[in-house]
């Protein structure tokens, strides 16, 4: 990077662009965004996203692309697949917003997934009271539980093992 534009104020211009399927949280907060590194006039930034067949990588990468265009930097998105996505990629401010959002998240992180599957709780009213609907939801990353407490349907966000 030129000492005009460093790394991590291109990061910081990143958290303007939200993931598509949870825009509630940046794809910075996510976890997404690997190295950026300057290669001649181009700046190259790496994506790694949460599961390898993610449908919105094309969507991402244009976003990327569209917004360090906007600041007047040329920019290619490379998808990695040489390093997988993991949760603690994620920062703080991501697992908030996903909170925020209204997401269950595992209380801890395990290699197996029916672990994470099994100690939920229900992100409106804290019951553990709760049963899986489907290990999938709308997306890969997420498992749809019900409440028997409160009655309501809910999402967990659930990393990739």
């Amino acid at each position: 990077m030129t000492p005009a534009i460093p790394p991590e104020t291109i990061r910081e211009w990143l958290r303007s662009v939200p993931d598509p399927e949870i825009p509630h949280v940046s794809v910075v907060d996510m976890g997404m965004i690997g190295e950026i590194r300057k290669e001649g006039e181009t700046v190259r930034v790496e994506l790694v996203p949460t599961f390898a067949g993610c449908p919105a990588i094309k969507l991402l990468q244009m976003q990327i692309e569209s917004l360090l265009r906007e600041k007047g930097l040329e920019a290619k998105v490379e998808v990695s697949y040489t390093r997988p996505w993991r949760p603690e990629d994620m920062t703080e401010a991501g697992w908030a917003a996903l909170r925020r959002a209204g997401f269950a998240l595992p209380k801890r992180l395990s290699d197996d997934p029916m672990e994470m599957l099994a100690e939920v709780s229900c992100p409106r009213c804290g019951s553990e009271a709760v049963s899986l609907v489907s290990p999938f939801g709308p997306t890969a990353c997420r498992a749809i539980f019900r409440c028997h407490s409160c009655g309501e349907a809910f999402e967990l966000f659930k990393p990739p093992v």
